[in-house]
């Protein structure tokens, strides 16, 4: 990270630009992965409630963003990448994971083709160890930018998102899902994709650092009453009911994209690195596979065990949370293959007491 560019407050962690109109707002601050970020406004519930009904802005600056130049920078993202970067078009995205040579996951990363480079979207969770093995394998041809700390990004999620951005902005119509576009938004140069990790439609912004509270204020003033800040509780909330992995969570080094339910983001007519790992154990059959489970009573947690009915463990959870919306608890983990199917009874250890689930499709809020 360029972080030289970067703020650092006096516990010594990053800042963005917006740190203190999130203090200003009334945020609930925490340290995330060497960032003070808010955790929460109004109230995780409160929040969650707010980006499923109307809308709600959040501040992910903290998230990495890469460019990557040269000549040989689409040989290189091919080779890196399990997606087939070859086929986006000027201003299209795409989701991707970068293995190892064994198949296991590095990281979970965005690609968008830009005029005159590939812009990369990537967590804090991991950065270290994607930098470290882009570096490892980044050829002559090919420069690595880091604009993480100059280049801030906001994302503006629910039903009204369109509605309010379009007061500031021009022309949202012909920004397609998965795709991005270069945008004015009150005065402010910015780039605006349409994607979303929260099961509503929205919109993710970059802009220069500096232009960020500007940003921020004028997106906020433009929604009124039907927008409220929004904090990483409710962000984690959110993607969980649609069944979105987080990396650190439900995928980490310990994993690959086959059992992780990313099998849809390979794609075996071309090559990369890792693919003939993933493909043997294609062919032998996963030993574990991410499934999405409900419970009865109880809320599933990070690291509790799941068994099955007579006890015996037959994986663990890796992320849950009680749903605002559904009102049960809720959780992603990782399973044998025998009951990963639909409908399979299963419990969860929860403080020495088994809760009783069930193995359910994802997302688990329908549209």
């Amino acid at each position: 990270m360029n972080s030289e560019k970067c703020d650092r407050g006096e516990t010594g962690f990053f800042r963005t630009q917006l740190f203190s109109t999130h203090i200003h707002s009334g945020a609930r601050m925490m340290e995330f992965h060497g960032w003070e970020m808010p955790v929460e406004y109004s109230g995780i519930i409160d929040e969650h409630k707010t980006v499923r009904r109307s809308a709600g802005l959040f501040d992910v600056s903290h998230m990495n963003k890469l460019k990557v130049k040269g000549a040989k920078a689409l040989d290189f993202l091919q080779n890196l990448s399990t997606n087939d970067v070859s086929k986006l078009r000027l201003n299209s995205m795409k989701y991707s994971v970068v293995c190892r040579d064994d198949g296991t996951i590095v990281d979970d990363i965005v690609i968008i083709r830009r005029e005159d480079h590939y812009f990369l979207v990537t967590n804090t969770s991991g950065k270290e160890s994607l930098m470290k093995w882009l570096e490892n394998h980044t050829p002559e041809g090919v420069k690595i930018e880091d604009v993480t700390c100059e280049t801030a990004s906001l994302a503006l999620q629910g039903p009204e998102s369109k509605k309010i951005l379009s007061a500031i902005s021009d022309n949202l119509d012909e920004i397609k899902f998965w795709s991005g576009a270069d945008r004015k938004i009150a005065g402010i140069d910015t780039y605006i994709t349409r994607s979303g990790y929260t099961g509503e439609d929205g919109f993710e912004i970059y802009s220069r650092s500096e232009d960020s509270k500007h940003l921020w204020q004028s997106i906020m003033d433009a929604g009124g009453t039907d927008i409220k800040p929004i904090g990483l509780g409710a962000r984690d909330t959110l993607r969980l009911e649609m069944g979105y992995i987080l990396s650190g969570l439900d995928i980490t080094d310990e994993n690959n994209p086959l059992e992780a339910g990313l099998e849809w983001a390979v794609k075996w007519g071309k090559d990369f690195i890792g693919k003939e790992a993933l493909r043997k154990i294609k062919d032998k059959g996963v030993e574990k596979k991410l499934a999405g489970m409900k419970l009865e009573r109880g809320i599933p947690r990070n690291g509790y065990d799941i068994v099955d009915s007579s006890g015996e463990k037959i994986g663990t959870v890796t992320s849950g949370t009680s749903s605002p919306i559904l009102g049960v608890g809720i959780g992603l983990g990782y399973v044998r293959p025998d009951y990963a199917f639909l409908d399979t009874r299963i419990g969860i250890v929860i403080r020495n007491k088994t809760y009783n689930g069930i193995v359910v499709r994802l997302p688990f809020l329908e549209g």
